[in-house]
């Protein structure tokens, strides 16, 4: 009886696919380029792919929603690459004292005021349940890690937790939430253009499974932009180094992204159709640029306590204040030996802190976490089955703002026994350039979701 009702369920929710996809046709709908392909290794996440379809509209933007920036990139006139456009922010929502929401720097800066009206990172929120054992530890690692509240929605959504000035508390969906960076990033596009924009193809992590895509579809609609397109981080990646066309057939390409709050390995190969396929994927949700920062934070405290007598460890407004002051210096020692860390009124007595920060002490404070974005590379190369392992890597992308840090890049070549990285695009705008030139393309060699 028991597997009698479970033949029944499975036809029943079949006959509704069947049925909404009728309906589809009929209204007129567009339902995205998205099905489940398998890959080679079963310890990495299923190549989400469809062959480009010349169908597909070509008046559309690429969305690039990040846990640090977000980009929005496209062509104002399609097949002409001299016309393509780029803009980027960053990825933070805030809410003034009056209710107003912020976007981007602006919500960025007011987070020095009041960290915990001010939100970042929620990308790696999209699409989790709180019943789902996986899920649960990625929400619960990143309440650990962020100043603002995060809830639950209905028992099982994880939602972000907002004061509203009558002093009741209201919780926001988590896509809600993504979509003011999106919407954001359509008026820009909208701006440069001069004319509306409905069409947006967004990019996604590689692990991203289903729900957590659709929740990214949601977040591009619910600020009135049709998805029409899907796009794989690390195939974009490949789109915009032109890989397509470089590596020989059955070659391979490692793709590594390391952004604030994340970092992926993937290895992506030329088959022999001409389409690329991503053959192994590895993840860690909580290795990046605030992991660098936190670390930086963390000395400067000891070391404030140490000279001044102040212990800042407890005081929310000045470690934001103290870490926007380290993101800003690890930025700057990615082109110089030395930075200097400066916060105004940061000590008892009110007066100024200043103390310098050199590249040495920077790579020192990490240097184990630099290692583990190597180990990161080690697994996703060795469980891609190439033969040779990491001599049958042809060519090398970086992604992601992180991989700006220098010690990260000679990490990378030391393993690829000296290699030169091709560092020509700026490695935190390269997925939404590959993504609009995937978009526009009709070349048909590339795999995106």
């Amino acid at each position: 009886m028991a597997r009698l009702c479970a033949v029944i369920r499975v036809t029943a929710r079949t006959l509704l696919l069947i049925l909404v996809c009728l309906l589809a046709v009929v209204s007129g709908l567009q339902i995205p380029h998205y099905y489940h392909a398998s890959t080679r290794t079963n310890s990495s996440p299923p190549d989400r792919s469809a062959r480009y379809n010349p169908a597909t509209p070509r008046a559309a933007i690429a969305i690039d929603l990040g846990n640090t920036n977000s980009c929005v990139a496209g062509y104002a006139v399609p097949g002409k690459p001299e016309t393509m456009f780029q803009h980027c922010i960053p990825s933070w929502v805030a809410f003034s004292d009056d209710g107003t929401a912020l976007v981007g720097e602006a919500a960025k800066n007011h987070a020095a005021a009041d960290p915990t009206a001010a939100f970042s990172g929620f990308k790696r929120l999209l699409g989790l349940r709180y019943h789902r054992e996986d899920d649960e530890d990625l929400v619960q690692g990143l309440i650990a890690r962020v100043p603002y509240k995060i809830g639950a929605r209905n028992v099982v959504f994880p939602s972000i937790q907002v004061q509203a000035t009558d002093g009741e508390v209201r919780q926001l969906d988590v896509e809600q939430v993504a979509s003011m960076v999106v919407a954001e990033l359509k008026k820009m596009a909208e701006e440069h253009l001069g004319r509306s924009v409905r069409r947006a193809a967004v990019t996604v992590p590689q692990h991203f499974h289903g729900p957590s895509v659709w929740a990214a579809m949601d977040a591009g609609k619910m600020a009135g932009l049709d998805v029409v397109r899907v796009v794989s981080e690390p195939v974009a990646a490949a789109a915009a180094y032109g890989l397509g066309g470089k590596l020989r057939e059955g070659g391979s390409a490692l793709v590594l992204h390391v952004g604030g709050g994340t970092a992926e390995a993937s290895v992506v190969t030329l088959m022999d159709d001409g389409s690329l396929e991503i053959v192994a994927s590895r993840e860690d949700p909580f290795l990046g640029g605030d992991d660098f920062d936190r670390r930086i934070v963390d000395h400067f405290v000891e070391l404030i306590k140490a000279k001044h007598g102040k212990d800042i460890s407890e005081d929310r407004v000045a470690l934001r204040k103290l870490g926007v002051a380290c993101e800003r210096a690890k930025k700057a020692l990615s082109s110089q030996d030395r930075a200097q860390v400066s916060i105004e009124s940061l000590l008892s007595s009110g007066e100024d802190f200043s103390e310098s920060l050199s590249r040495e002490k920077f790579e020192e404070l990490n240097g184990d976490l630099f290692g583990d974005v190597i180990a990161l590379v080690e697994r996703v190369v060795s469980e891609a089955e190439l033969g040779r392992s990491k001599d049958e890597i042809d060519e090398i992308v970086l992604i992601g703002g992180s991989t700006n840090v220098p010690k990260i890049q000679r990490l990378v070549e030391d393993y690829f026994g000296g290699r030169k990285l091709d560092v020509r695009l700026k490695p935190d705008e390269a997925v939404a350039i590959g993504a609009a030139a995937l978009v526009h393309s009709s070349d048909g060699i590339y795999h995106n979701y």
